[in-house]
This record gives C-alpha cells, sequence and structure tokens, in this order.
C-alpha cells in the first residue's frame, strides 16, 4: 500500500512536470534580456508594436553601440533611433542572438511576440549570426539566403520555403505603448 501511494506520487510528479517542459519548449534556450521603459523614451515606432490596438504591426529592436537604441517597423522603411538611457547603457543587455529582436502583437492569435532577427534554420545549419531577417508589410519575415518565410502573426511558423523550424521565440511582455517591454530568457 504504501509502495503504491509512492508510485502513484511519483508518476502524477513527473507528469506535471512533463507539462510544464512541454509548455515551455515553445521558448528558446538562448540568452535574451532587455527591459525597454517606452514612457521615458516615447518613441512611437515601439509603442505601436506595444498595443493590441495595432495587431500585425511588428518592431525590430537592436543597440548601436551602448548609446542609442535602433527601432525599425514593418510598415515604415525609416528607423527610429532613441538615446539609451544611462541604466541601458550600464545594463549590458543580451539582445537575441546577435543583437536584434523582434516584437509586436499578432493579428492571428491576438498574443505579444517576441522572435529573434535570425534565420532559424541558416543559424543553427552554420552557427554563423549573419542571417537577419526581413520584415515585410503582411507580417512576415523572410531570409534573404534561404528565402524561407515565417509569419511572425501567428507563433513564427514557417510558411514559405525549404523544410524546417520557426522563428526562435523568447518570452516577452508588454505593459502597452507607453509602458515597459520586458523580454527575458
Amino acid at each position: 500500500m504504501i509502495f503504491r501511494n509512492i508510485l502513484r506520487t511519483a508518476v502524477c510528479f513527473l507528469a506535471t512536470l512533463s507539462l510544464f517542459a512541454c509548455a515551455d519548449s515553445e521558448y528558446s534556450n538562448y540568452a535574451c534580456h532587455l527591459v525597454v521603459n517606452n514612457l521615458t523614451l516615447k518613441n512611437m515606432m515601439l509603442g505601436s508594436a506595444m498595443t493590441q490596438e495595432s495587431p500585425g504591426v511588428f518592431c525590430r529592436i537592436s543597440m548601436e553601440g551602448t548609446t542609442r537604441f535602433k527601432f525599425e517597423s514593418n510598415q515604415s522603411s525609416e528607423p527610429s533611433y532613441s538615446a539609451a538611457l544611462s541604466i541601458d547603457q550600464k545594463a549590458n543587455w543580451s539582445i537575441g542572438i546577435y543583437n536584434a529582436i523582434i516584437v509586436g502583437f499578432g493579428n492571428l492569435d491576438g498574443k505579444f511576440h517576441a522572435y529573434d532577427n535570425q534565420c532559424p534554420n541558416c543559424y543553427e545549419s552554420s552557427g554563423l549570426p549573419r542571417y537577419g531577417l526581413t520584415m515585410n508589410t503582411d507580417g512576415t519575415a523572410t531570409c534573404k539566403s534561404c528565402h524561407r518565410s515565417y509569419d511572425m502573426n501567428n507563433d513564427g511558423l514557417l510558411v514559405k520555403g525549404d523544410k524546417g523550424r520557426g522563428l526562435i521565440r523568447y518570452r516577452a511582455q508588454t505593459t502597452g505603448p507607453f509602458g515597459v517591454l520586458s523580454v527575458n530568457n
């Protein structure tokens, strides 16, 4: 009887643990840590990607040196810049595999997403961080090297090109267009 209870407890524990492992596997193990306070920066391009009122608008975030953020939208050809605050300059952020992530609300699922800017298939086959994505106005991102396209509106799924995996995803939260963006892995 005692053995049966111990066995039942162990099985329940392992089942619970496997549920957490499955739910967590959708996010990458690559390092990514960034916190941006858009209440202070007041960057309109970033703000438009951080609101549920603009689904399908995505913003690429990178840093130029340690002094300023660069923001690029899939809806605009001109980048926008904001000076990094002293806290940002000291923080030593890890912005994806090679200094760029893409954030925004999907227009299909309404969820807030954060993706790495690298083509996951080219990066994993070569180990080189030189396969940045081109964002398109329809909410897709395309690799110039392998020509695969990914749907940023739908969990970064691969939608065109050779078989492979979807975009590299990170955990992300936003408190609104002029709030705080937090991306952590």
